[in-house]
């Protein structure tokens, strides 16, 4: 199923606008084209900092922040690692840990 698309209108930088123009021209597609996948690549980004900055903050579990930011529990760990950001480890957490993995089964 294909999704229906909008028409959505953003004031944009000069600089921006040609940018866009030199993608669209390099990748031989429409400017359109390439405002969506930029947008994508964007959302995606924000989802990903929104997942650690509420693991980091303790307001989610490392579970819900791979939903949040829709990738694998393995990859929200590697992203924890790298972006130093230290597994909760409270029993309270752990707690949690355990009971939606156990939900899910």
């Amino acid at each position: 199923m294909v999704e229906e698309l909008v028409t959505v209108s953003a004031r944009v930088r000069r600089s921006q606008a040609r940018e866009v123009e030199r993608l669209a021209a390099e990748k031989g597609a429409d400017k359109s084209e390439i405002i969506r996948e930029l947008l994508a690549i964007a959302l995606k980004e924000q989802k990903l900092k929104e997942a650690l900055d509420s693991v980091r903050t303790r307001k989610a579990t490392v579970w819900k922040a791979a939903e949040m930011a829709e990738i694998t529990y393995r990859e929200m760990l590697e992203l924890l690692r790298t972006n130093n950001i230290p597994f909760p480890l409270s029993k309270e957490e752990l707690r949690r840990e355990v009971e939606e993995i156990v939900s899910r089964q």
